[in-house]
């Protein structure tokens, strides 16, 4: 008799274990399967964010068991940085020499000796049109066309870099104010420049304000945003970007006329005039489309322009 009970308590116990390996085998495997990126790279995912179906982005679907939330918390394999957080302690914020507070997100100034494009938003805040992205409550903007120039940059064998830090985190730690963000960009870029020799371009990208039909384009049978370059004139080395702009007019000019609107020198009472430019004699100040553009439109222009930037560099 006690055999007989003995022996059902074992298999008791071994089915539980198997049901627990078959659980955690599935968990596992879920994660592993859910977590696959059908995109690589920026510009991919939003293509696919576009599209009118969108089944196909599974990775976006997270399980909402309580096993899934706790591997989660502790190894998000899409976030490691929770890795980070989890292990290590953040540095304290740091005052600068300057008397402002440092943005804890980054301290360390991105470095790559074979980077030859910079670009960064002093205004990271500009918005695109993007009715098929607010499903995923996701706001298109420069910092994304950012990005995605990076891709096309990238696939078009020229090392980018963009910049990572949060300027409207920044100027809140310090109570800038919206007009004092050519400071706040200043800041970052000052360093970036400065670690990079190798850089040829610098673009600080933005977008304009003006009608659509004014800032909107069709070439090759798709809308596209159109461009405009902007070149501050209140600074004694303002000529060398101001050729750098006209260079990378005329080439785009040469393939495709209606897709630019020129350059734009500002200085005078109204206007910043410097735009940080005085830094280097390689800055432009990008604005592509307006607010009234969507990111696909800004997309297709990306897409029309890394062409002309590979061949600008390689020329530099």
């Amino acid at each position: 008799m006690k055999k007989v009970k003995l022996k059902k308590r074992r298999f008791k116990w071994r089915l539980l274990v198997y049901m627990f390996f078959v659980f955690l085998g599935f968990q596992v495997s879920y994660n592993i399967i859910m977590n696959v990126k059908l995109a690589s790279t920026n510009d991919e995912f939003i293509k696919c964010l576009l599209v009118d179906s969108n089944y196909h982005m599974l990775y976006e679907k997270k399980a909402n068991n309580l096993f899934n939330r706790l591997f989660s918390y502790f190894f998000d394999i899409n976030k490691p940085v929770k890795i980070l957080e989890n292990t290590f302690h953040y540095k304290a914020n740091k005052v600068d020499s300057l008397g402002y507070v440092n943005n804890p997100v980054s301290e360390v100034s991105k470095k790559e000796e074979k980077a030859l494009v910079y670009i960064y938003n002093t205004h990271q805040a500009e918005a695109y049109q993007g009715k098929a992205l607010e499903n995923y409550n996701i706001t298109p903007g420069v910092m994304m066309a950012s990005y995605i120039f990076q891709d096309r940059l990238k696939k078009e064998g020229i090392e980018t870099l963009v910049l990572e830090d949060n300027l409207i985190d920044y100027m809140n730690l310090n109570n800038m104010k919206h007009s004092q963000s050519y400071k706040a960009s200043r800041y970052f870029i000052s360093n970036i420049i400065k670690d990079n020799p190798s850089l040829k371009l610098i673009i600080d990208l933005h977008r304009d304000s003006i009608p659509k039909e004014k800032s909107t384009v069709s070439i090759n049978n798709k809308f596209c945003a159109k461009i405009v370059f902007v070149v501050g004139s209140e600074y004694d080395s303002y000529e060398d970007n101001l050729g750098v702009a006209n260079k990378l007019n005329e080439m785009v000019n040469e393939k495709y006329p209606e897709l630019t609107r020129g350059v734009l020198v500002k200085g005078g009472a109204g206007n910043n005039g410097v735009y940080n430019q005085d830094l280097s004699g390689k800055m432009i100040l990008l604005e592509v489309g307006s607010d009234s553009n969507t990111i696909d439109e800004v997309l297709n222009t990306i897409e029309l322009l890394s062409p002309i930037v590979k061949e600008f560099v390689n020329e530099s």
